[in-house]
């Protein structure tokens, strides 16, 4: 779940503007290449940045005999802080990190609008440590410095339906640290 959920952050934070969406040349598939290069035209400040993921819901339908009593409401109210450092060449070229996430799942982005600050995308995903495919919505604002958003994702197989909505927030906060 921890991997869904910064796949999703990693991918909404390096994200960029559009007055028409990422489908730039209109035949309604939007693919990887129309994503990053979108992307590769957004402004981000290099840098430390320090990202919050908080669990806001998590509901599973068909959860397995035996599993933990308790085990869902442990996981709503959790908060991950993590760091970490985007360098020049990142900040410059942020569409490689898209890439790179491809690389290790498969995503057909269904929607990525950008303007104005604002962000709304879906996408289906598979082979994200879940089982079948995943859904996954968000809605927020970003920045050059930070960046504010809800992720909604939702999926499941086997007969296990699984639901689950994220804060996710991210912000520049220094220089990295040397080394």
């Amino acid at each position: 779940m921890k991997k869904i959920l910064i796949s999703a952050a990693a991918i909404s934070l390096i994200s960029a503007c559009s007055d028409n969406g990422a489908d730039a040349d209109g035949d309604g598939k939007i693919t990887v290449e129309e994503v990053a290069r979108e992307m590769n035209e957004v402004t981000l400040e290099a840098g430390e940045w320090e990202n919050t993921v908080e669990m806001i819901d998590v509901k599973i339908d068909g959860m397995p005999e035996g599993a933990p009593a308790g085990m869902l409401d442990s996981i709503k109210g959790r908060t991950t802080t993590s760091k970490s450092c985007i360098t020049p060449e990142q900040a410059e070229n942020p569409g490689a990190e898209f890439f790179a996430a491809q690389e290790k799942t498969s995503c057909e982005v269904k929607k990525f609008d950008m303007n104005g600050g604002a962000i709304s995308s879906e996408m289906s995903c598979s082979n994200i440590d879940a089982p079948g495919k995943m859904n996954i919505a968000m809605d927020g604002q970003y920045g050059p410095s930070s960046y504010d958003m809800t992720m909604s994702m939702k999926g499941g197989a086997a007969g296990m339906e699984m639901s689950m909505t994220a804060k996710s927030s991210g912000k520049r906060i220094g220089d990295c640290p040397a080394g």
